[in-house]
């Protein structure tokens, strides 16, 4: 063997375990100090150990949760009664009216998330007996909404509210529709109206 072939072999040893990445260092009493990759002086052992943090951080920033929510949003939840207060507070009994008024409020709220509980919470109060013919014309107006959802959920408000001048405009939007879903919370809105 000449001098030539054993440095070139020598070479690509050396090159092989440059690249080989050596858990060595998780034995106790191990040496690794002939590791290329740990060894700070080079560039490629720094960047793997940098690489490594970050990975860690990220997975554990990953598997933590959600998000929490910022002050502005949990406030914003809050007013809307999407939280329940930590602490229970009675306090004075909310009139129907005001519920009825905050819910038709709602109606026109800028979440899209806020409109389609209002109106679901509109259809569970004619489920209950406390149908109100003042919550129509706030239904007829959300009717027309822009998300799909609240437009499903205000169908179901006005088949629950049983009153038939809605008829005609429940039959004119479900030749408009194009959402599956709102036919259908439609469809069945007018087969309740029709009984």
């Amino acid at each position: 063997m000449t001098a030539t072939s054993k440095t070139k072999r020598s070479a690509a040893r050396t090159e092989r375990e440059f690249l080989i990445f050596d858990f060595r260092f998780l034995i106790p009493g191990s040496r690794v100090s002939e590791s290329k990759i740990y060894n700070p002086k080079s560039k490629i052992g720094m960047l793997l150990i940098v690489l490594i943090i970050i990975i860690v951080v990220a997975l554990i920033f990953g598997f933590r949760g959600g998000r929490g929510l910022s002050l502005n949003e949990s406030l914003y939840l809050k007013r809307r009664g999407y939280e329940p207060p930590l602490e229970i507070d009675e306090g004075p009994p909310v009139s129907k009216d005001t519920r009825l008024f905050s819910l038709i409020e709602s109606l026109a709220d800028i979440s899209p998330f806020a409109r389609q509980r209002a109106a679901e919470d509109l259809s569970r109060m004619c489920v209950s007996g406390q149908r109100d013919l003042r919550m129509l014309p706030a239904l007829i107006t959300a009717l027309d909404d822009s998300d799909a959802s609240v437009r499903a959920a205000v169908a179901t408000a006005l088949g629950n509210l049983r009153d038939r001048s809605s008829l005609e405009i429940l039959k004119r939007r479900m030749d408009e529709e194009e959402s599956i879903h709102v036919r259908a919370s439609l469809e069945q809105a007018i087969q309740k109206l029709r009984q």
